[in-house]
């Protein structure tokens, strides 16, 4: 785990096999089941990157045959998604005894 930011980052590229150089030269996170979608002008994949990678990601070998587009900031996004979860205990209504098998407390 790293305490700087992951960014959601679209690479495209015309050519199947410049991607999969790009990928191999870059290692980035990936997701489970990688999976590059034909586009209009080529092959498209979205991986997920730490800032301190994005510059890596725009200078590696094979970045002239890639483009690199930053989607989202997916830290900022996860934190402001967590702000709006509750703190309580949604369930528990007042005065109610709890019914079950397991211990009441």
């Amino acid at each position: 785990m790293t305490d700087e930011p992951i960014f959601r980052v679209r690479l495209e590229a015309a050519a199947l096999a410049d991607l999969r150089t790009y990928l191999d030269e870059l290692d980035p996170d990936v997701g489970c089941r990688p999976v590059a979608k034909k586009s209009a002008d080529g092959f498209t994949i979205d991986v997920h990157l730490p800032e301190s990678q994005l510059a890596t990601a725009r200078g590696t070998r094979a970045a002239n045959r890639v483009s690199v587009e930053v989607l989202e900031n997916e830290t900022e996004a996860g934190l402001a998604r967590q702000a709006e979860v509750g703190a309580g205990n949604r369930f528990a209504a007042r005065g109610d005894i709890p019914r079950g098998l397991g211990i009441k407390e």
